[in-house]
């Protein structure tokens, strides 16, 4: 067999090696759940209170390549509407109340809701082909009694987890100046107060359905047990970092907990989308956005995650217990993490020396069982001598 038939063998067997690697990963996580939420929380053991930050973030698109009335329409219009939920708005008790009932009884949380922030964002621009419109609401809530029981000797604070599920599904409508009742969670409302034209398009057709879905929806943080979380500690967080959680000048340990990052443990996060078709003077494609969400909690102590009859719980201890997992390779143990990253090595090893001992038989062989080739070397320059050369 020449070295030119051996080459290609060569190469043959590395792409069928990376071949199985790529798949492995492929297989191992390829697709998980997709949450429509940005969800960040710091919880204290020693607070009465918390005040986590859900962030929800919608996209429309109706397209019109062909042209067509809707494109007449809204050639060159923009527009965009800010509201904030103030404190003497009157929804804001029923919102309370509402969503403190939903936390015991569907979510079977012990925890209330004392209060609620909500700012509201909505704009719609339009291109030579397509119109988008855009929504994001951040929303905070005040969550009391969440510490089940403080820490206590060799005893580890209790903390529930429950409330992260916290949905709105009624209408949440405040008044609005020119504009009058507005439902900030529908997102057919911004069309209808500043549309009514495209409103009239719509209402009826297959699309309507599209915009009629709740944007405040945190039913997905629900779907991926906390325990399937990735999780780390730093043992010695700063005064400011601290400063949040209520510790004035001690160094803690903080945990966290985390998800919505594409890895292998938790497959590839990809975007939720929704197509529907709005009939009109001809058909539009109508498509729904939700990019792939992301949550973070952090709290202070060594953190573990305890399944009680099918609800999730944080037990929180200042020490770290003895022969626990808590470490800060997420779900795995260290000696399955060992193990990965030594076979890793060993066929890295073998791939390397396998190929350095074939290409050294073909360069000592020669081309077709010729002279060996001989190489020549070029004294090394400065890149200033080029301009000596002359």
């Amino acid at each position: 067999m020449n070295t030119k038939n051996k080459k290609q063998k060569l190469g043959w067997y590395k792409n069928l090696v990376y071949s199985i690697i790529f798949a492995v990963i492929i297989i191992t996580g390829f697709i998980a759940p997709v949450s429509a939420v940005d969800f960040a929380a710091q919880l204290s053991t020693t607070s009465a209170t918390a005040k986590p930050s859900f962030q929800f973030e919608r996209t429309y698109a109706i397209d019109y390549p062909n042209g067509g009335e809707i494109k007449n329409m809204l050639n060159g219009k923009n527009a965009s509407m800010t509201f904030y939920l103030s404190p003497s708005d009157p929804i804001k008790q029923s919102l309370v109340k509402s969503l403190t009932s939903e936390n015991i009884e569907e979510l079977k949380s012990g925890a209330n809701i004392t209060d609620v922030d909500i700012t509201y964002y909505a704009t719609l621009y339009t291109t030579d082909t397509e119109t988008h419109i855009d929504y994001k609401i951040t929303f905070i809530p005040t969550v009391s009694n969440y510490v089940l029981r403080p820490a206590s000797g060799d005893s580890a604070a209790i903390l529930d987890t429950q409330w992260r599920g916290l949905t709105i599904q009624d209408p949440v409508l405040v008044n609005i100046s020119n504009y009058g009742q507005f439902d900030i969670n529908s997102p057919i409302d911004f069309i209808k107060k500043q549309f009514p034209d495209l409103y009239s398009k719509i209402k009826g057709s297959n699309a309507e359905n599209l915009f009629e879905i709740p944007l405040m929806s945190s039913n997905d943080l629900m779907s991926d047990p906390i325990s399937k979380w990735q999780h780390l500690f730093d043992p010695a967080y700063t005064l400011v970092e601290t400063n949040s959680l209520g510790y004035k000048g001690q160094k803690i340990t903080i945990s966290t907990y985390a998800t919505g990052e594409s890895n292998i443990s938790e497959g590839l996060m990809l975007n939720t989308v929704k197509n529907a078709d709005l009939n009109a003077d001809v058909d539009y494609p109508v498509s729904y956005t939700e990019r792939a969400g992301s949550a973070s909690i952090q709290i202070d102590g060594y953190v573990a995650v305890a399944d009680i009859n099918g609800v999730e719980y944080f037990g929180s201890s200042p020490q770290a217990p003895q022969g626990s997992g808590i470490n800060s390779t997420g779900n795995y143990s260290a000696q399955v993490i060992y193990s990965m990253a030594g076979f890793a090595v060993v066929i890295a090893i073998g791939v390397f020396w396998w190929s350095s001992r074939t290409t050294k038989a073909a360069l000592k062989r020669g081309v077709d069982n010729s002279t060996p080739p001989s190489f020549q070397y070029e004294a090394r320059k400065h890149w200033a001598d080029r301009f000596d050369e002359k």
